[in-house]
């Protein structure tokens, strides 16, 4: 679906307000109030929306080709994350997308992924496209436990799982990560490969919850390997749960992605504003966040520890602008300054595949524009 001006105009405006909160009762009766009024705007412009609810979509740039998987669910399916499958469409433009349908579905024979299969990534190389997902049960205790799948083509289309076991899954004594301790779910999702240049070692980079006291416990999850395919060797997150007096701020990180520029690894991340920390929302002075916020951390080293430049500023600016969540970048040319922005309109779920939003960067600091169209 391609927005008009009108609608990303009436979804920027609409992104201040709040969505929907897990604890209903903590909220004031101001929001309650804009809750409602949000929430019936959103539901007048999904009316506009044709087929099921789309999200999380991810590019891989493929010579003149650019393919896009992204999950499709049901309508009215509650929770609405609850059921996904991965879909598929190509484009030479950016612009003009023809649909390929349904590349994976839930594998009904495993529980770990018999509900739903989730966000990823896709690589190619020598000819193999592997596509790297996350998955999830149907019922309890399944549809809370997520882990990590992997599929392979030879045309980027018809996909085979790799095996019918998660690529790679924590132990229950692991070190470093574990079940949140405010919903019970185990967070392994959303992963993504970065094969490094300085090492040639490949990355995956997780969402997940680290072993910590509290109900904020998000990290950015980390496992590494010799080959596409593994075995992947689990490693202290690349973004940990901070042991300082400060309160951390993350129940999750959701969509994490890399990028190296300068000698630096650039990590991006984003995360609904519900599930922020209310103490640590008081501390800060940041006013760039709410849902469509894009959160910025870089390290010197690709296994971290990644932080903010400065703790003030780690917010891409002019993405709580764009409506969107779950943004991506996408180098579209040779040129290391030409990235667009992508992702899904969370009040429609539809998503935003154009060159609608670019990314620059000004004295070393990422910033989206958006384009007049």
């Amino acid at each position: 679906m391609k927005l008009s001006r009108f609608q990303r105009q009436i979804l920027s405006l609409l992104e201040p307000l709040p969505t929907e909160y897990m604890n209903p009762d903590a909220i004031a009766w101001g929001e309650r109030t804009q809750v409602s009024l949000s929430k019936v705007i959103t539901g007048l412009l999904r009316r506009s929306r044709l087929g099921n609810p789309i999200w999380d979509p991810w590019i891989l740039k493929d010579g003149d080709v650019y393919r896009v998987y992204y999950l499709e669910g049901i309508e009215g399916k509650d929770p609405w994350w609850s059921y996904s499958q991965i879909c598929g469409a190509i484009s030479t433009d950016l612009e003009h997308w023809e649909r390929l349908g349904t590349l994976l579905e839930p594998e009904s024979t495993n529980d770990w992924e018999s509900g739903r299969v989730c966000a990823g990534c896709t690589y190619q190389e020598n000819g193999v496209y592997y596509l790297f997902y996350s998955a999830g049960g149907q019922e309890i205790p399944h549809l809370h436990n997520e882990g990590i799948g992997l599929a392979t083509s030879t045309d980027g289309i018809h996909f085979s799982r790799h095996s019918n076991q998660p690529l790679i899954m924590p132990e229950a004594d692991d070190l470093w990560y574990e079940r949140s301790n405010w919903t019970g779910h185990f967070h392994w999702r959303d992963p993504y490969l970065y094969k490094d240049s300085q090492t040639g070692k490949y990355y995956l980079f997780i969402c997940a919850s680290a072993k910590a006291p509290g109900n904020f416990q998000g990290c950015v999850g980390l496992a590494v390997a010799d080959t596409v395919t593994g075995p992947y060797q689990i490693l202290p997150p690349a973004i940990a749960v901070s042991d300082k007096a400060e309160p951390w701020a993350y129940y999750h990180m959701e969509r994490p992605q890399i990028i190296y520029r300068n000698g630096k690894y650039h990590l991006f991340f984003s995360c609904f504003k519900q599930f922020f920390n209310p103490d640590w929302l008081k501390i800060t002075k940041q006013k760039q966040i709410n849902n469509s916020s894009l959160y910025w951390y870089v390290s010197d080293q690709i296994t971290g520890d990644y932080q903010p430049i400065d703790p003030q500023n780690f917010v891409v600016s002019g993405s709580e602008k764009t409506g969107l969540y779950g943004t991506n970048l996408l180098q579209t040319s040779t040129n290391p300054e030409e990235y667009i922005a992508y992702g899904w309109y969370h009040r429609l779920h539809t998503l935003e595949l154009s060159k609608t939003f670019q990314l620059q960067w000004k004295n070393q600091v990422p910033q989206l524009i958006k384009l007049l169209n």
